[in-house]
């Protein structure tokens, strides 16, 4: 019975931690129920409630799962979580959609909070009114017969996040730290969303090089270091209250592997802006990881192995 538990234990360890390939196709999937998802390989991640920053919040979803696939030119992530409810809508004051991130930097690990001054990253984002709102998906609560340019100051100067529609359903920014948000000239990334039976299904798409100053191109670094982030509208997260994930996933852009990025130095975890709390968990996932690394190591299991005859057969004489 022991043998047979060490086994199960490396036969599952293989299976589900380390490098996870990203799946190469013809063509990347755009759309969320593509059959092309169905062999791309899984990576689940989880979420925390933001509290590194003002202002702190969120929280309310605890998980979510990652998928990639790639070909020569293009790039995909498809993140699925759960959300039992549709927020789509922001035409009154208090309402707020739904969405979701993904940050990206190449080379060097960027601090987790939303970079800094000298470690740039890439910022994906999707929102669910950009999509599916009946309403102006940029936010009209304005009945009133006015002049737009009036009523709708957003659009009138030409803020990304007040458009009128959305083609794309994603846009593209760049951060240095907390506060440091900014609209990216080239915005080159698309997003195509369905509503799931327990949540959301999003596609993010784009082209693996990149012209943007501050672009994460999968050509020209041998790792992509990624974070997710989601908003709850109707738990009234919106800026930084939100759910976010507080390691990082490492992109093997050679090789196509996901796998967790490993801890150390000021680089680790939250970038030291974390409570005591996330530090330990952090430490106690380094563990498990640890555990896992070591029961792959067919010499560590065949050491098990032995132990557990002998302990076996040492009960047996003394019955």
């Amino acid at each position: 019975m022991c043998l047979v538990m060490v086994g199960q234990v490396a036969l599952v360890t293989v299976v589900t931690a380390g490098h996870q390939e990203m799946q190469a196709v013809d063509s990347v999937p755009a759309q969320p129920d593509a059959a092309q998802w169905e062999d791309a390989p899984t990576r689940e991640v989880s979420l925390n409630k933001q509290q590194m920053a003002l202002p702190h919040g969120g929280g309310s979803v605890d998980g979510m799962t990652v998928q990639s696939v790639t070909n020569d030119t293009h790039v995909a992530f498809r993140l699925e979580w759960e959300d039992p409810t549709r927020d789509t809508n922001i035409s009154e004051p208090g309402a707020y959609s739904d969405a979701a991130a993904i940050m990206l930097r190449g080379g060097s690990k960027p601090p987790i909070t939303m970079g800094a001054s000298g470690d740039p990253v890439d910022i994906w984002y999707w929102r669910a009114s950009w999509q599916f709102s009946d309403a102006d998906p940029g936010g009209d609560m304005y009945n009133y017969p006015h002049p737009e340019n009036e009523t709708k100051p957003g659009q009138a100067a030409g803020n990304p996040l007040s458009q009128a529609s959305y083609d794309q359903f994603a846009q593209n920014y760049y951060a240095r730290g907390y506060g440091s948000l900014s609209h990216a000239p080239s915005q080159t990334v698309a997003a195509n969303a369905e509503r799931t039976e327990d949540g959301w299904s999003v596609v993010f798409v784009r082209e693996r090089g990149a012209d943007g100053e501050f672009d994460a191109a999968f050509d020209e670094a041998d790792q992509m270091y990624l974070a997710f982030a989601v908003w709850n509208g109707s738990a009234d997260e919106v800026n930084g209250q939100k759910s976010i994930t507080l390691r990082y996933t490492v992109l093997d852009t050679e090789n196509g592997g996901l796998s967790a990025a490993e801890s150390g130095g000021s680089d680790d975890g939250d970038g030291g802006g974390g409570s005591g709390a996330e530090a330990a968990a952090g430490e106690a996932g380094d563990s498990v990881l640890w555990l896992a690394r070591s029961a792959t190591n067919w010499v560590t299991a065949l050491v098990l192995a032995t132990a557990a005859a002998w302990l076996f057969s040492y009960w047996r004489l003394r019955r």
